[in-house]
């Protein structure tokens, strides 16, 4: 029996698509949170309009990549190296700083296929380290980080809509 795959692909993302990144970034950003409630607006607005998004595409260190599934857009990596990581893990450490897909894209495959990307695009930069912060209560994400030998080394704190929440810093060595 022969089956027929549906083609997916990563390219990364330049200036020009920095509209379809600020759509995706809202858009990914508040079905990841969907569970809080609250008004995820200020944040969005704060994180994801056009000015700071260009600053972080402009860095050099920092990279951007769109997942396609069926020629579609599904979701964006984030990755951070040196200067740009939102904490310093050392020069030979990159970071997974945003993963996120489309809710209709969740839960196909594609998170593996990024992790293993970002795992790829470490070795290229000749890094030994990859890691990235998860929101405590995303257990389904820390389960899925824990698949791909990542494990929890320290936590830090964010606030979001007014309240307090911790990450869990979560490495693995390559």
């Amino acid at each position: 029996m022969k089956f027929n795959l549906l083609p997916i692909s990563i390219n990364e993302v330049d200036y020009s698509d920095l509209p379809l990144l600020k759509k995706l970034s809202i858009e990914t950003f508040n079905d990841s949170f969907r569970s809080e409630r609250g008004d995820l607006s200020g944040y969005t607005k704060k994180n994801f309009n056009y000015g700071q998004l260009a600053v972080e595409m402009i860095n050099p260190d920092s990279h951007f990549y769109f997942i396609y599934y069926n020629h579609k857009l599904a979701g964006y990596l984030k990755l951070n190296l040196n200067h740009a990581q939102s904490q310093d893990m050392g020069v030979d450490a990159l970071e997974i700083d945003r993963i996120y897909l489309l809710q209709k894209f969740e839960y196909i495959g594609l998170e593996s296929k990024l992790i293993n990307f970002a795992f790829d695009q470490a070795k290229k930069f000749h890094k030994h380290t990859v890691w990235s912060s998860v929101w405590e209560h995303n257990q389904p994400i820390i389960h899925f980080y824990n698949q791909f030998g990542f494990k929890s080394v320290a936590s830090k704190k964010f606030h979001l809509i007014g309240r307090l929440h911790k990450d869990l810093v979560m490495k693995t060595s390559l």
